[in-house]
């Protein structure tokens, strides 16, 4: 019963904005401008009609055709049907829908000419009178000496709809994407039969599709999907270990024809280092008087960071080893870092103030790299003799 009330509410939709059900999406957008034009309350018209045409035109919007796809399916048509309008439209409608049926079709000749010729002869096709059917005897006439007429020409077939393609899967699996990784996924559509003018691909979630027709084999396309790093939904600054893909997938070839596949898979964010304390300072020292400080590393991901400090503070471990390589860091997994006072660059620029009793202030920034991101953690002190 739900499906049948939203048919109804389409076709009242149709019927509303005055199309033929299917029209191409170019149509409807005419339709809407010259329904809007007349009934809008600032021309006179009625508020409420205006607002059903609006939600009409929300709710058909992307339900159309494409329009060489439209033209070439209903191209023996009634000039009403070639341009997807009502039979009884008006001129201005007629005109708008013709125009830009005539602009996207500039590539493909033959289709854009019988849109000429719908918008030519719709009023002519529309002012003919129905022609009277004739009623046949119940019972054949007599046989006749005279040569039977020839039989008429057998009118050309409609063309075929294409079929559910081969190749088609139910769900895309991209595993575990690492930050910035070039990852794709490609599948290979192939109609047996009367192959479609387009295959387009509506996605919800951060995927992009680029689609190709095979100029081999008829009917081929190809469509290679892969993940759209500047999407909006990934966070700028993750607090969590990565963005779980689960994307809707919809492949359109006609405008009554479709399928849905899912797209799964988990993307891990970049890893994010912090330091604790963010600042460190040292306090007040004696010169020569051995210092030791600590450093606390966390990262939201496994990463190797490498340990930048000043000149007058080394990293060493519980020894008193200096230490130079790099450091890998688990997953919200705290790490320690020593440091030491390395005191002969500080007497060395600092002779002066020690032997007139001034104290000095060494200062510098312990910088830490990963990937392609710094942290810097600014470090200071204060030395005397």
């Amino acid at each position: 019963m739900a499906q049948a009330t939203r048919a109804d509410r389409t076709a009242a939709h149709w019927r509303l904005l005055g199309l033929m059900p299917g029209a191409p999406e170019c149509v409807i957008k005419a339709a809407h401008r010259a329904q809007i034009e007349l009934h809008h309350p600032d021309r006179g018209g009625d508020a409420d009609t205006a607002k059903q045409i609006n939600v009409a035109y929300d709710e058909l919007r992307g339900k159309g055709s494409v329009a060489n796809e439209y033209v070439a399916r209903n191209f023996s048509g009634e000039p009403w049907v070639v341009l997807g309008v009502s039979s009884v439209a008006d001129d201005q409608l007629v005109a708008r829908a013709g125009k830009l049926l005539l602009a996207d079709l500039q590539a493909l000749p033959r289709l854009a000419q019988k849109v000429e010729w719908a918008i030519a002869n719709f009023a002519t096709a529309k002012a003919a009178p129905a022609r009277r059917a004739r009623v046949m005897p119940m019972t054949p006439p007599a046989p006749s000496r005279q040569r039977p007429a020839a039989a008429p020409p057998p009118r050309p077939a409609a063309p075929a709809r294409p079929s559910f393609p081969q190749g088609l899967p139910q769900k895309i699996d991209f595993g575990k994407v690492e930050w910035g990784e070039s990852a794709s996924e490609t599948i290979q559509l192939t109609w047996k039969h009367a192959a479609p003018f387009d295959v387009k691909v509506m996605i919800d979630g951060p995927l992009r599709a680029e689609v190709t027709a095979s100029k081999v084999l008829p009917g081929r396309f190809s469509i290679v999907f892969s993940i759209d790093w500047d999407s909006k939904e990934f966070s700028r600054e993750p607090t969590t270990r990565g963005y779980t893909l689960d994307a809707e997938i919809t492949v359109r070839w006609t405008s009554q024809d479709d399928a849905t596949i899912r797209a799964k898979g988990l993307v891990l964010y970049p890893a994010v280092v912090s330091a604790s304390p963010t600042t460190l300072d040292l306090g007040k020292v004696r010169a020569q008087q051995p210092v030791r400080a600590s450093l606390i590393l966390i990262s939201t991901a496994r990463a190797a960071v490498t340990v930048e400090p000043p000149p007058w503070l080394q990293r060493v471990d519980g020894s008193g080893r200096v230490l130079e390589a790099p450091l890998s860091l688990a997953t919200n997994v705290p790490v320690r870092l020593e440091l030491r006072v390395h005191w002969p660059p500080i007497e060395e620029r600092a002779k002066a103030s020690f032997a007139a009793g001034r104290p000095v202030r060494p200062t510098g920034r312990i910088i830490v790299r990963w990937d392609d991101r710094i942290l810097e953690v600014p470090v200071e002190m204060v030395a005397s003799k």
